[in-house]
């Protein structure tokens, strides 16, 4: 298997004429110079995982560290278009970008007029964009978003596509610079739609490329040392918001968080995971590697499937599956459903999942949650903001994806896999709680709104330590360079990140509710509450 939400996209693109020039509310007070030199940083790519994960029965290896190339030097997304494009080119020749860089000179031979950027949307973290240039393999360049410090340990980041790459996994690495780094661009691909996850054999497709990547790559001592990274994202963006003036408004907790304060919405996080802590007596070991991101925009197809039945096929079922948990009036195969033809198996590289930046040790529930979760939301729709309850998967829907996930690369074991699955399905449940409080702390924190001052001027170091003065629109927006195109689609510029946050925020409340874990009365402001399927098994 190979920034929202780093949520990046390869999409279909289409035009949008003209850059933004130097008059565009700002202008370049020095001359350009060389980039910087090239250093070279060590990422650890630990795989001594001998005493981490027993239970998977994986050998431990060797201690491995990449070497990844890194200059020092930051790359502002903000300025004309044919600024960017020199200093996106001074960059490649600094990191020795296979096929980009000068080997005879310390200066690049490329052309910035014959570079062609293209904006990548649904990126709803950082700014990407597919980086062109005749006769040159393509190349994907990510630019950090302003309030990314926050949301991202970006060193964490990097040691897990260093070990993602020792297992083959994810578009290669070609070198970071201070606020970004270069990629290898997935020629011939596309991100799945929002429909598309929907589709009863892409379900099941996804659903066998999830359990590859749970039990594919090992957890390293310190992950499971730590924990659920995902409540430990939650616990740092709660410290944050509750260390802002913003919660202490009662204005942006009632409309962002709709409850009455911020006190509350701190009891009812602690009522919310004490009643987690409760129910669970697996330990550290129920921990795996998740994406902990696996929305539609972050699931490419290299290239087109055999066309298979998109609705159940009726068969009778074996012995061994005739307890199943689908109702006998579904007329589901699960026969289909937990032996796929090898043809299906076969077409199932074909999916690859992009964008590690929320990955880390966690219940494979919350992955499999955060998935079913994000089938409400459509990025490249009029309201991409939105969710819509009434898409959240059927039991039929769930139960053909953690069926195909628990049959596949299925390790010996005591329980069957009806006992499996339904404890799974009931562990979704518990953990949409901490998928929606994890993506509504991080819409506030995404959207800048605990960013106090905000500057009308600001000098900015480019990656050759050139300096550049910014000046701000008279509205106090900065104006940037787009690219030359842009795909279709939301990205972190447009994205309302407050409402998204708010849709989350009401699914929380409607589990909380129905969980009986608050009571109405508790929760005067909230008018919007959405409810989805709280039955376990």
């Amino acid at each position: 298997m190979q920034e929202k939400p780093s949520r990046s996209r390869h999409a279909r693109s289409r035009s949008r004429s003209g850059s933004r020039s130097a008059s565009s509310g700002r202008r370049q007070s020095l001359p350009r110079v060389k980039s910087s030199p090239r250093l070279v940083r060590t990422i650890s790519a630990d795989l001594d995982i001998s005493q981490t994960l027993g239970h998977l029965n994986l050998d431990g290896g060797p201690h491995e560290t990449i070497d990844v190339p890194f200059v020092k030097g930051t790359l502002n997304v903000t300025l004309p278009l044919e600024y960017l494009k020199k200093d996106v080119l001074n960059l490649a020749q600094a990191l020795r970008v296979p096929k980009w860089y000068n080997k005879k000179s310390n200066t690049t031979h490329l052309k910035p007029e014959s570079v062609s950027m293209t904006k990548i949307t649904c990126a709803l973290t950082n700014a990407i964009f597919k980086v062109q240039y005749p006769t040159l393999p393509s190349l994907l360049l990510r630019v950090y978003g302003p309030n990314v410090v926050n949301l991202i340990d970006r060193d964490y980041e990097l040691q897990v596509i260093a070990r993602l790459s020792s297992h083959n996994v994810g578009p290669k690495l070609y070198g970071c610079f201070t606020n970004g780094r270069f990629e290898q661009f997935l020629e011939n691909s596309r991100n799945l739609l929002a429909e598309e996850v929907r589709e009863w054999k892409t379900s099941q497709r996804i659903a066998r490329r999830m359990k590859e990547l749970h039990c594919g790559v090992p957890l390293l001592p310190f992950e499971v040392a730590q924990g659920s990274c995902s409540l430990q994202r939650l616990d740092k963006w709660i410290k944050s918001i509750s260390g802002s003036k913003w919660c202490k408004d009662g204005k942006n907790v009632r409309k962002n968080l709709m409850c009455k304060d911020w006190p509350f919405f701190l009891d009812a996080v602690a009522r919310y995971r004490a009643w987690l802590d409760e129910a669970y007596q697996d330990g550290p070991h129920s921990l795996v590697f998740c994406h902990n991101d696996a929305q539609h925009g972050n699931l490419l197809l290299s290239s087109p499937v055999v066309p298979s039945a998109a609705t159940p096929v009726s068969s009778a079922a074996s012995a061994d599956t005739c307890d199943s948990l689908f109702p006998t009036s579904s007329n589901v195969s699960l026969e289909q459903i937990i032996r796929p033809s090898n043809q299906e198996k076969q077409q199932d590289s074909k999916l690859i999942v992009i964008d590690f930046e929320y990955a880390g040790a966690n219940r494979a529930a919350f992955d499999l949650a955060d998935h079913f979760c994000e089938w409400t939301c459509d990025y490249n729709s009029a309201e991409p903001s939105k969710a819509d309850a009434s898409i959240y998967p059927n039991k039929e829907e769930l139960l053909n994806f953690m069926y195909s996930y628990a049959s596949h690369k299925r390790q010996p074991q005591q329980k069957s896999i009806d006992e499996e699955v339904k404890d799974l399905y009931n562990d979704v449940i518990r953990q949409r709680g901490s998928v929606n409080l994890h993506w509504a702390t991080w819409g506030i924190i995404q959207s800048g709104a605990l960013n106090e001052v905000k500057k009308e001027k600001a000098v900015e170091e480019g990656p050759g330590g050139e300096k550049y003065v910014i000046t701000f629109d008279s509205d106090g927006e900065e104006a940037g360079a787009d690219g030359d195109d842009v795909t279709e689609g939301v990205d972190s510029d447009s994205f309302d990140n407050l409402d998204f946050g708010r849709e989350r925020m009401a699914i929380f409340w409607g589990d909380m509710l129905q969980l009986g874990l608050v009571n109405k009365e508790e929760l005067p402001d909230c008018h919007d509450v959405k409810y989805l399927d709280i039955t376990f098994l």
